[in-house]
């Protein structure tokens, strides 16, 4: 088992990308079985109709193992994620562009407003009121339209100058598996006693949480981009 573990440790990332590039091609290919759990909620505002399945399968990963969704499956994430990236190759960075502090620790509770605002339209107007202005939605047959293309467009070209802008300011799904991860099982944690306070682990960490100084989980994507540049083995991820 010690092996095993320690070869998941070692090839995290590989094994992370490679999920990530599994779900999105799932997604692509059979997007009528979406797995977004807000269109979920939306449905049983609409229709009183709840999928149980899909929706307390991720519910239960995420109080358990806090937002993997979001570092593992969401499909936007994978593509904020190469977008990201592509800037840091392209203008050879070593450590990720930010945002002003006191403006980024008050941006964060955006997604929270964003979440309320569209289950209210939703009971409001009678219609899936997010679906149709998902920036996802312009990559499938689900709810395309020139809003949602718009959306796209924008958060994309912020997603490259800053990392995740989206998924750290503005998703109503982060927001709502952030509820359900404020105290889940699994704890990302720094040990103090192996930490020299370097802060690579700051620098690299794509949602912006100032890890040397607390880890808030319910922001915490579960990407381990951490983890993977820590070379002291300070940070672990546990119950």
């Amino acid at each position: 088992m010690l092996k095993i573990y320690n070869f998941l440790e070692n090839h995290l990332q590989s094994i992370r990308k490679l999920i990530q590039s599994l779900f999105f091609v799932y997604f692509l290919f059979f997007s009528g079985l979406c797995l977004c759990v807000l269109g979920v909620l939306e449905r049983f505002i609409l229709m009183r109709n709840f999928y149980l399945t899909s929706t307390l399968v991720v519910l239960l990963i995420t109080l358990i193992l806090g937002r993997v969704f979001c570092g593992w499956v969401c499909p936007l994430g994978f593509i904020f994620d190469i977008i990201y990236k592509l800037r840091m190759k392209v203008s050879h960075l070593k450590f990720l562009p930010t945002v002003p502090e006191k403006i980024h620790s008050k941006m964060i509770y955006l997604k929270y407003g964003v979440l309320i605002l569209f289950l209210y339209l939703t009971y409001k107007l009678s219609t899936y009121a997010f679906c149709k202005v998902c920036p996802l939605g312009t990559l499938t047959n689900l709810y395309g339209t020139v809003v949602s293309i718009m959306l796209l467009l924008f958060f994309l070209i912020m997603g490259f100058f800053y990392p995740l802008f989206f998924c750290r300011y503005f998703c109503p799904i982060g927001a709502l598996l952030g509820i359900f991860s404020i105290k889940p099982l699994f704890k990302l944690k720094i040990k103090s006693e192996k930490c020299v306070n370097c802060k690579l682990c700051d620098r690299r960490c794509p949602v912006q949480i100032e890890l040397t100084k607390g880890i808030p989980q319910h922001e915490c994507i579960r990407c381990f981009e951490c983890k993977s540049v820590c070379k002291k083995d300070a940070l672990k991820y546990e119950i």
